[in-house]
């Protein structure tokens, strides 16, 4: 990678919808001063929209911003202008990783409607960053500290899950989880508790058999592979007894969820507004907020940008780790 030329490696940090909190979180770790640190900044978006955020917020302008195009940035009233200069800064953003010019990705969030209303196929930024960059084994991944909560599905209807969950599936995102630890986090000889879809884990086969017929397959096919995958285990059993002595659930290095808030809750409770979503399995590194575009406190002054201060601080520690040569 080319990136800023220096040991520091070059963040490409996009806006987000600029109707939304993206671009105010944005200044705001800027101008705190826990936003960089050991990295150099790009802010990819429109410099129409984050000038007027600046002059809003009375904050100043990052030193370098490479503009999408004009796009209005008025609080709380979102435009296809403003959806179209959204997707186009992740667009951007990715190719700047995928040539060298950049190290890592920082997504601040944007509008899926607003965005689909575009007519683009965006089910959510995981999902379009695997298809930019051609990936197949990914896996959306929360983090705060140590705590690493993986999903196997996210994007989708509670009553599609049971269907969606295949072994296939559920060893594509073991797979994605046991090499981002290894490659990212730096874990040697990750542990992986994998949680149930069901009550009780089923209670076998009372209160649903996809612990027997799908989840227990994946676990055996990860084993065979060298992944050390555990479980299933009851949901509430993971965030409550993780390591403790005497309990069912072992220490472990990562959790894989089987849906979107079965993981989520817990993870924001543990972070308390300073998680960050990793999209892990990339070929590049991504992160990203842990929250969306809150368009009814967007310019009130009450966001809070511990998370995306959080997102570039991991992005610039996993791309360090890597290197940035």
């Amino acid at each position: 990678m080319s990136g800023s030329g220096t040991d520091r490696p070059t963040i490409a940090v996009t806006m987000g919808d600029p109707a939304g909190i993206g671009p105010e979180v944005l200044l705001r770790s800027i101008s705190s001063g826990r936003a960089a640190g050991r990295s150099e900044l790009a802010v990819v978006g429109s410099a129409r929209a984050m000038s007027a955020w600046a002059e809003r917020l009375d904050l100043e302008l990052p030193s370098e911003i490479i503009d999408v195009g004009d796009a209005p940035a008025e609080p709380g009233r979102p435009t296809a202008e403003g959806a179209r200069a959204a997707v186009e800064s992740v667009r951007r953003a990715v190719n700047m990783c995928l040539t060298g010019d950049a190290h890592a990705v920082v997504t601040a969030p944007v509008s899926k409607a607003a965005i689909s209303s575009l007519g683009e196929e965006f089910v959510g930024h995981t999902e379009y960053l695997a298809r930019l960059t051609g990936c197949e084994d990914y896996v959306m991944t929360f983090v705060h500290g140590d705590h690493r909560i993986g999903l196997a599905t996210a994007h989708m209807a509670l009553r599609d899950v049971p269907v969606a969950l295949t072994p296939a599936l559920i060893l594509s995102k073991l797979r994605a989880l046991d090499r981002g630890l290894r490659t990212w986090f730096g874990v040697a000889d990750p542990v992986i508790a994998v949680m149930a879809l069901n009550p009780h884990s089923g209670e076998g086969g009372r209160f649903g058999d996809e612990e027997e017929v799908v989840i227990g397959p994946a676990l055996s096919e990860a084993a065979r592979m060298g992944i050390d995958a555990r479980g299933p285990y009851s949901a509430d059993a993971i965030f409550a007894v993780r390591g403790d002595s005497g309990g069912s659930v072992p220490s472990y290095d990562a959790a894989l969820a089987m849906y979107h808030d079965q993981g989520t809750i817990a993870s924001k409770l543990i972070a308390g507004g300073a998680g960050v979503n990793v999209t892990v399995g990339l070929p590049i590194v991504r992160t990203s907020v842990d929250h969306g575009t809150a368009f009814d406190i967007a310019g009130s002054g009450r966001a809070d940008h511990r998370s995306m201060s959080a997102a570039i601080a991991l992005a610039t520690e996993i791309a360090m780790r890597l290197g940035t040569g």
